[in-house]
């Protein structure tokens, strides 16, 4: 075992059970079937006995090497029984996990069937014996056939065919043959310049873990592949063997490149994981990495930990403390092979003290003893704001220095040299997020703000989130940092002007790492948190003001989010209420940012350039309001007059008469709600289906498309004379055609025209949806209008998964009903599961309720959907009566878990 040295341990019983030979090779397949099948039985029995995970993967690798010789014994006897030649040669060799001696229970394994020359009949008959019957038994066998020179041509262009062999292991046949192989392996592929080989290889490491999510701390980790994963031991191992020709990690501590405790924590570590990836292979029955919610559930019982979320959560701790041995191990054994050659006598870089006891040394801080931070507790901090202010990092002798001196820090936390020194680290130019995250991975965060210390690898189980909420926390820091670093300054420039207008960022990084910080005691996360935000405050000896603006930030970091996505921005009253409670323009900036950074900071997706959109409009009009010095409604009626001036001053003299007639046919509401470079084009919407319904057209109507791809987003708007349950018919005829409508805005003129504008999402990374399929899209509604398709059937047909469909958790519908939000109309909240026809059967559901929809915005997270939908009754009145309220609340929760249970039934393949 090239990773971890293996344990004592005892062989498995059954790998004693192979025959001596076969009388007819045709039978290596089922012989190989029922022995892997015995060995499958007592790995999984040993596993629940309690085996480590060293332990277990040594005694399956052992077992498989057993059937391995054993059928190359029988081929090579069966081969030579027929065709007697002098010496044939032939040797298996094990390569990749399989080489480095690490097989799980349902791990691959990978050969190479080694000749010396060219393939012959013998090298065919072993290959094909060999192969057939571990593909019999049920293993997924990778293999190639070459010859050395072949394996040297193959190396020098090919990466993977490279570290395939960096990891190769004899197993049967030519011993002389595998030894020649060895010797020109290590001349030829491990002797060669290893500088493309290690850009190679960090490059892959990079984007390996850009895939997976780029965190140890990730909710549902990957074990081989994410970071901290043993694809990051792999890696290493490949430079290391490449750098100074070694064939194990433990060869390193004789070289003195890496010191016995590292490799010892390194091995304990394995263990866990090792014995964590047995379990995840038993439990899937087959090979699984992916450390998903359902499976930390069945099997952290089995590893010892106790049920339920508490057990959960102490084993996931448990993972994360390994995973992060395991990525600093990998760092650091990177780090050296990377490392320049021994200069000559007297190149060293020389030493630069920069504090009392610390030294700069290359690109390496370290201090000169223990002593450092006995005398003074705030040098545990100090350290840290000097290796940032010097961008160098600390040696490794400091890293395990400071983990030892961490408890002089409780007794000191309170004093003004440890606040001042972190304080100090959030005031800083830069590597504002890299230092604290170092902090917290040495344990320091939490010793300095011990509330920290309480979402310590805290899981928030929710489909949104793929980080611990520390991780996310920090993540948050990473990009304000980015924003404020000019990074996004070409896609985000309204942002980045915020950020650079910010007075005092330390007080938005100190808001964004205790957002969550409440989180993990029960319910009102966020009003718990500014309460320990206070705390914090004055422990850090912030003035009022500061403390102040810490605690807004706390209390309130989910309101914006809340507002921009769910409510009627364009309701003054609305934004009156959000001034009222943020109460500066300082606030305001503030929680623009943090907002933005904590959706990015949720995970890959969650933030897109239609959330960009919703946020800014919310932010510009409460910046309006503050500009304006008095925080009041506006008349509404008079701010619809002026928008109505203007666009009819700015018309064309021949079409004056036609924009005065359309603006005085439309509501207030339209006015406010409808972006006044849009209204000329609904002026010309409105004129075509006129025509149309003069020409005598049935059914008379007009569509405009209009296409925002820096917003992501495309608006639908259709004009056509109203009628009952005409938005359930529309949303109806655009869900069967795939459009994941975002908002839409109804407006019904004075002559009972209908005006409805619909916000189309872009497919991710596709763009707007093509021409084709728009015109689909018209035709649909044509003839769902004329009457010649009905559209509940119409969204039935469309609503039938296909057997690809991606499997969806179930999730529980429910309705909040406010009647507080809104002057004018009742909100309704729909939380339900994501599904083809989603929109349809509520907006379905409301007309059969005799309710008129105004406004309609969607939210969509991952497989579940928040639906807001303004409305009224059909005269347009607030819906008050307990009683009707209640009807509403059942008959949409009814039709929609009703729509739900046959939805989800099929998904997954009942």
């Amino acid at each position: 075992m090239m990773l971890a040295r293996p344990p004592a341990s005892v062989p498995l019983a059954s790998a004693g059970s192979l025959p001596e030979a076969l009388g007819d090779v045709a039978q290596a397949g089922r012989v190989a079937r029922e022995y892997l099948g015995r060995i499958h039985a007592e790995v999984r029995a040993r596993h629940e006995a309690g085996a480590g995970g060293l332990e277990l993967v040594a005694v399956y690798t052992e077992a498989v090497d057993r059937l391995v010789r054993f059928l190359f014994a029988n081929a090579s006897a069966h081969f030579m029984s027929r065709f007697a030649r002098l010496n044939p040669q032939c040797a298996v060799v094990a390569q990749g996990g399989y080489g480095r001696g690490e097989l799980n229970p349902g791990s691959d394994i990978d050969l190479l069937f080694l000749y010396p020359w060219k393939v012959n009949p013998y090298v065919e008959t072993v290959a094909e014996v060999i192969l057939y019957a571990l593909w019999d038994a049920g293993l997924q066998v990778g293999n190639a056939l070459r010859n050395i020179r072949e394996c040297e041509r193959l190396s020098g262009r090919d990466l993977k065919v490279k570290t395939a062999l960096l990891d190769a292991r004899y197993l049967a046949g030519d011993e002389a043959l595998y030894a020649e192989f060895d010797r020109r392996m290590l001349e030829e592929v491990w002797g060669q310049n290893p500088t493309p080989f290690f850009k190679e290889k960090l490059a892959e490491n990079a984007d390996r873990h850009a895939r997976s999510g780029d965190s140890v701390y990730l909710l549902q980790p990957q074990l081989k592949d994410g970071q901290g994963g043993l694809r990051d031991l792999h890696t290493a191992l490949w430079m290391a063997k490449v750098r100074f020709k070694v064939r194990s990690f433990r060869e390193l501590v004789t070289l003195g490149v890496i010191g016995e405790a590292a490799v010892a924590e390194l091995e304990t570590a394995l263990d866990f994981l090792w014995r964590v990836r047995n379990a995840l292979h038993l439990a899937a029955n087959g090979h699984q990495d992916q450390l998903t919610f359902e499976l930390q559930e069945r099997i952290g019982p089995t590893l010892g930990f106790a049920e339920g979320q508490a057990g959960v959560e102490a084993f996931m701790r448990a993972y994360y403390a390994h995973a992060t041995t395991v990525a600093r191990f990998g760092e650091a054994v990177i780090a050296r092979c990377l490392q320049p050659a021994e200069p000559y006598r007297g190149t060293h870089p020389t030493p630069r003290l920069i504090r009392d006891g610390m030294r700069v040394q290359g690109r390496t801080l370290s201090v000169a003893g223990r002593e450092i931070f006995a005398d003074e507790p705030a040098a545990l901090v100090h350290v840290f704001a000097e290796a940032q202010r010097h961008g160098v990092t600390l040696s490794a002798a400091t890293r395990e220095l400071i983990r030892d001196c961490l408890p002089l820090l409780a007794a000191e936390r309170a004093t003004p040299a440890v606040a001042n020194a972190f304080l100090g680290i959030l005031r800083a130019k830069g590597h504002v997020y890299e230092t604290l995250f170092e902090m917290h991975k040495l344990g320091v965060l939490r010793e300095v703000v011990p509330e920290f210390g309480h979402i310590d690898c805290l899981i928030a189980r929710d489909p949104f989130h793929i980080y611990t909420v520390d991780h996310h926390s920090l993540i948050g820091v990473r990009e304000v940092e980015r924003l404020r670093a000019g990074e996004f300054a070409r896609t985000l420039p309204h942002l980045t002007q915020v950020m650079n207008e910010l007075a005092r960022p330390e007080l938005l990084f100190l808001g964004m790492m205790f957002h969550d910080v409440g989180k993990g005691h029960g319910h009102d996360h966020a009003g718990r948190g500014a309460r320990m935000m206070r705390d914090i405050a004055i422990r850090l000896g912030l003035n009022e003001d500061e403390s102040a603006a810490c605690e807004f930030l706390v209390q309130h970091h989910l309101l914006m989010s809340h507002l921009a996505q769910r409510r009627d921005v364009d309701d003054d009253q609305l934004i009156v209420d959000f001034c009222r409670t943020v109460g500066s323009v300082d606030n305001l900036q503030r929680l623009y940012v943090l907002t933005y950074a904590d959706m990015r900071a949720v995970g890959p997706g969650v933030w897109n350039n239609w959330r960009d959109s919703l946020l800014a409009e919310l932010y510009l009009r409460a910046r309006e309001f503050f500009e304006k010095g008095a925080v009041e409604p506006e008349d509404r009626a008079a701010r619809a007059a002026r928008v109505r001036a203007r666009i009819e001053a700015g018309a064309p003299a021949a079409a004056r008469a036609e924009v005065e007639a359309f603006a005085s046919s439309m509501p207030d509401s339209y006015f406010l709600g409808t972006p006044e470079d849009m209204i000329p084009q609904h002026v010309d919407l409105r004129r075509r289906f006129t025509e149309a319904e003069a020409a005598g057209e049935r059914p008379a109507l007009a569509t405009r498309l209009t296409h925002f791809p820096e917003r992501d987003y495309s608006e639908f708007a259709v004009c056509t004379r109203d009628r009952p349950g005409l938005f359930a018919m529309l949303s109806g005829a655009l869900a069967a055609h795939g459009m994941n409508i975002l908002a839409a805005r109804i407006t019904t003129s004075r002559d009972d025209v209908a005006l409805d504008a619909f916000r189309i999402s872009h497919d991710e990374g596709d763009g707007a949806p093509d021409a084709e399929r728009w015109e689909r899209v018209e035709r649909s509604l044509r003839r769902v209008l004329g009457g010649e398709v009905n559209v509940e059937e119409l969204v039935e047909r469309s609503a039938r998964p296909s057997i690809l469909a991606r499997r969806r958790r179930r999730v529980p519908t429910s309705v909040e009903i406010h009647n507080e939000v809104s002057r004018e109309y009742t909100v309704l909240d729909v939380y339900t599961g994501d599904r083809v026809g989603l929109l349809f059967t509520i907006t379905n559901t409301l007309y059969h309720l005799w309710l008129e929809i105004h406004l309609a915005k969607i939210t969509t997270m991952v497989d579940q959907v928040l639906d807001v939908f303004y409305v009224t009754d059909h005269e347009g009145r607030k819906i008050e009566d307990p009683a009707r309220l209640e009807t509403i609340r059942h008959e949409l929760v009814r039709a929609l878990e009703s729509e739900a249970a046959p939805a989800a039934a099929q998904a997954a393949g009942a």
